[in-house]
């Protein structure tokens, strides 16, 4: 499943510059992994706000909820090309962070 800008989920968690890398956070009930978040091209919906070298903080509260990390490597939009091109963005593979229940 692709990310869906409806639900509003993403948000700034730094200030934004344009000169440094932007910290996300995002909630989702998709899967982290296999061909959830992590899946090519899941953010191409909000390549207009990423940059590369920007992180983000993802939290999945699907059947097994976890959290990771991960960093744009890529992001091909262009709003000088005539049309412009939407963008495809590739982001690196999630760095989970280890959960402990303490129920």
């Amino acid at each position: 499943m692709a990310y869906s800008s409806f639900t509003q989920n993403l948000s700034r968690a730094s200030v934004g510059n344009d000169n440094s890398p932007t910290i996300w956070t995002y909630t989702t009930t998709d899967p982290l992994h296999p061909a959830g978040v992590s899946a090519g091209g899941y953010f191409n919906a909000v390549a207009n706000k990423l940059k590369i070298g920007d992180l983000i903080y993802v939290w999945s509260t699907n059947a097994t909820p976890g959290a990771g990390f991960t960093v744009v490597l890529a992001n091909s939009r262009n709003i000088l090309a005539s049309p412009p091109v939407a963008g495809v963005v590739h982001c690196a593979d999630f760095t989970a962070i280890g959960m402990i229940s303490s129920s």
